[in-house]
């Protein structure tokens, strides 16, 4: 089955597009199918609090309260209401998160003042915006290679990707900026191109790093992260142009700066609210893991480009096929390196290295969990897709069908990860919250339980993700450190469930009250135990 190859004289060329269609509405499928049905994790719970109007710091101020409150009142900060617009979005993020630049939830509150702030309707933005990537990745495969069958093979690619369908299926920043990344490459190859080209016009030469710095500018007020795809394109700049400074350096040079500037109002503004930065990521500096894991995870992780069918490499097939998607990956940078046009490689390599080094070095050497969120490395996986696009979309070296039966298996690895991955509540994207299910499982065993969580790391966000998932009957209690020296259960409850608890407050309950602790749930995230009195209150 040759998907690219051209056909007998006179086909037409729609006809041999057909392939690449079902690919694509294959990619549809799997991103807007069940959007609402997918668990609500941590981090799109904050999400819908900030596009609701609400701060971290005014529900947190509500419910830690150490008062007893039904889950109906909980949830409530994830919907809008009481007048909250764009304004108050975009302050609470300022304040409270400004390591979240505030463009993707200045669309989202638009979107949801349109369409409804149901998880479903904030997802669908997410998707929408997914497949946008779709012409992007075709736009970056021309202009990187100049082939219109390359670039119709990095569709494909893109469309049933594991890693990008989930990613447009959050209610997250990450599918607009993945766009925007596929985009800002493809404009800078084509500035650089017209830059190159005797006798172009000043004025279209002028356009395209216009366009250029404005995609870079969009997309650093979408991610912070960013900085590592100027720093990449940059590099690739240099490199074109020897090191030396030529009119395309001194234009880059110009546009990047003007991106900057753009941005430096939210920059600034992150500088102020530090502190809310430093304690929102402290998590990825203070837990360390083992190095051997963070190259394992590295691995796991750029497997996702091309196969999902395992949350861990727990097992040798596991192993095996996630190995070898990473030896194909690490085989088409080879091909673009050695047979594709020398722009190619010169940027698709920083692309794909500079944002894994970025954070990876610094977990080798300090430790830390950095690298372990692969969204952060979109960049990288972008320019593997276009790497693979070459490998696999290129007519075979002397003949023959190896490269498009390779392309047939490739594709296959990302359809099958499609259905696996439809039919999971909580695939591996929900980060610290994919035990939730588990959990309320447990505690949905009781009509009216009571279930009790406290401040330490994720829990606040995971705790209001939770109470989504508990019954109507469910009650939920907030405390803050300083009020567990002096909790008592509160009268009324047979069934007492803590949530991610201190050792120290399950010391005082079984010591002070008598009760009796069970342990119900434990990974590598939480613990979840259940408190019963052994006397009548």
């Amino acid at each position: 089955m040759k998907l690219f190859a051209g056909g007998a004289a006179g086909r037409p060329a729609l006809l041999r597009l057909v392939p690449v269609a079902a690919v694509v509405a294959l990619g549809v499928f799997f991103r807007f199918q069940g959007l609402g049905e997918d668990l609500v994790w941590h981090d799109e719970v904050a999400t819908r609090v900030f596009v609701a109007g609400h701060t971290p710091e005014e529900w947190r101020e509500a419910l830690y309260t150490g008062e007893v409150f039904g889950v109906r009142e909980v949830r409530r900060f994830q919907r809008g209401g009481g007048g909250h617009g764009v304004a108050e979005t975009v302050l609470g993020l300022a304040r409270t998160d400004p390591q979240h630049p505030p463009l993707y939830y200045v669309l989202a509150r638009i979107w949801a003042g349109i369409v409804g702030d149901g998880i479903g309707a904030l997802r669908a933005l997410s998707a929408l915006a997914g497949l946008l990537g779709l012409p992007a990745m075709f736009w970056l495969c021309r202009e990187l290679y100049g082939s219109t069958r390359v670039a119709w093979t990095g569709v494909a690619l893109f469309a049933v990707s594991p890693f990008f369908v989930l990613y447009g299926r959050e209610a997250r920043e990450y599918a607009l900026w993945g766009v925007l990344v596929t985009a800002s490459c493809a404009s800078l190859l084509r500035a650089m191109r017209l830059a190159g080209r005797e006798g172009e016009p000043r004025r279209r030469r002028m356009g395209a790093w216009a366009a250029w710095s404005l995609i870079a500018l969009v997309s650093l007020y979408t991610s912070f992260s960013t900085a590592a795809v100027l720093a990449s394109q940059g590099l690739f700049v240099l490199l074109r142009e020897g090191f030396r400074p030529t009119r395309a350096v001194r234009a880059f040079t110009v546009a990047a700066a003007l991106a900057v500037l753009g941005f430096l109002p939210w920059a600034l503004n992150l500088a102020r609210h530090y502190e809310a930065f430093e304690a929102s990521m402290r998590w990825s500096r203070e837990i360390v893991v083992p190095r051997l894991s963070l190259l394992r995870i590295l691995v796991l992780n750029a497997s996702r480009a091309v196969v999902d069918l395992w949350p861990e490499l727990d097992h040798p097939l596991a192993w095996g096929v996630d190995g070898l998607a990473v030896a194909l990956a690490m085989g088409a940078l080879v091909a673009v390196v050695r047979r594709a046009p020398p722009r190619a490689g010169a940027l698709i390599l920083p692309l794909v290295a500079v944002p894994i080094a970025l954070l990876l070095v610094p977990d080798l050497l300090f430790g830390g969990i950095r690298s372990l969120s692969g969204r952060y490395m979109t960049p990288s996986w972008i320019g593997v897709l276009a790497a693979l696009a070459f490998l696999l979309g290129s007519p075979p070296a002397g003949g023959g069908a190896r490269a498009p039966a390779l392309l047939v298996a490739v594709l296959g690895l990302g359809i099958a990860s499609g259905v696996s991955n439809a039919g999971r509540e909580a695939p591996w994207t929900k980060g610290t919250s994919v035990h939730l299910p588990q959990v309320a499982a447990l505690i949905n065993l009781s009509p009216s339980p009571l279930v009790v969580g406290n401040m330490e790391v994720h829990h606040p966000g995971d705790l209001l993700a939770l109470s989504n998932l508990l019954v109507p009957g469910a009650s939920m209690q907030f405390l803050r450190y300083e009020m567990e020296a002096e909790y008592v259960l509160p009268p009324g409850f047979r069934d007492v469930y803590l949530y991610g608890p201190l050792p120290s407050l399950l010391a005082r309950i079984e010591e002070r009250e008598g009760a009796r602790l069970t342990l119900l749930h434990q990974d590598l995230y939480r613990q979840l135990w259940r408190a019963e009195r052994l006397e009548s209150p």
